[in-house]
């Protein structure tokens, strides 16, 4: 019996997009490496979005030599060193001379990848993956994914960042275990949110069916 094939991979023109937009669009996405003859997979479920804010390497739009890739062409791995016993793995985003990049920063269905130094290591990803073009068709790549009909997007701060921190530029897939930091208050609100919009619903359906309307039809969430 053959497998079935596996999702494409996705092309320039995916994160050739606003920094905020590929972010929330990843989620659901698997980021994969072949190492050797197996290919280690983990789907996205957390990632945080950095423009020329203040929190990231681009800040200013000054380019250095450790950020100058996110310059660049849309599409490639931005790799860095941190912490002296660290790698974080970035997709670089927006048109070129425009700086921006997501960091991957949780995969489920791979073990120990919660958290953007925890999936480098699952997945085997280092310095020798900077400046990679995902969308060449190497050894690293993104698939094309999406989310499932029940999940929900948290929308929320980001983490381990003493500047821009009122920034909600961080999104994640509320209850994955491949999230590394949850916001509890956020998902809270959401929940609320939801059960408002159920209850706003059946009161709606209600006056339709007194009113001899039928049955009122059913609003989707957006969830990406």
């Amino acid at each position: 019996m053959t497998a079935p094939p596996s999702p494409p991979r996705l092309q320039r023109r995916f994160f050739a997009r606003s920094t905020l937009r590929v972010a929330r669009a990843l989620l659901g996405c698997r980021l994969c490496h072949r190492v050797g003859g197996a290919v280690r997979r983990g789907r996205i479920v957390e990632v945080e979005a950095y423009t020329d804010d203040d929190a990231s390497h681009s800040r200013g739009r000054r380019p250095t030599p450790r950020n100058a890739v996110m310059f660049g062409a849309a599409g490639h791995a931005y790799v860095y060193f941190t912490y002296g016993m660290h790698f974080c793995f970035n997709v670089v985003t927006e048109t070129h001379g425009v700086p921006g990049a997501v960091l991957i920063r949780g995969l489920d269905g791979l073990a120990d990848a919660n958290g953007p130094a925890r999936l480098c290591r699952a997945l085997g990803v280092d310095l020798r993956h900077n400046r990679l073009d995902l969308t060449a068709g190497g050894p690293l790549w993104i698939e094309a994914g999406r989310l499932r009909s029940a999940e929900r997007v948290i929308q929320t701060t980001r983490v381990g960042i003493r500047v821009a921190v009122e920034l909600p530029w961080r999104f994640y897939v509320a209850g994955s275990a491949g999230v590394s930091r949850r916001d509890r208050a956020a998902e809270a609100d959401v929940a609320s949110s939801l059960r408002s919009g159920r209850a706003m619903r059946t009161i709606e359906s209600g006056r339709d069916v007194e009113a001899g309307a039928g049955p009122a039809s059913t609003r989707s969430v957006t969830r990406r």
